[in-house]
């Protein structure tokens, strides 16, 4: 691996949502405008994310990363 791969990797800007049966985990943010046990609102640039479900709680929360965990019923992303 290159030092600019690793440069690349660690200075991402783009957005990304990773979707599996377990969590949700959302990188590169810019803000979190909402948040509930049945709604969040995630806002990056260009845009924002709409997840709906219940007993949605934050697993793991770091600068411009989160990870979301529950009953997920629907992601819109506008």
């Amino acid at each position: 691996m290159k030092v600019s791969d690793v440069r690349k990797y660690l200075l991402e800007e783009n957005v990304e949502i990773r979707i599996t049966p377990k969590y949700i985990n959302v990188v590169n943010y810019t803000e979190i405008g909402h948040f509930d046990s049945t709604k969040v609102i995630i806002y990056y640039n260009g845009g924002n994310a709409l997840i709906t479900g219940s007993n949605l709680y934050v697993s793991k929360l770091m600068d411009k990363e989160i990870l979301i965990i529950g009953n997920v019923c629907n992601i819109e992303l506008r």
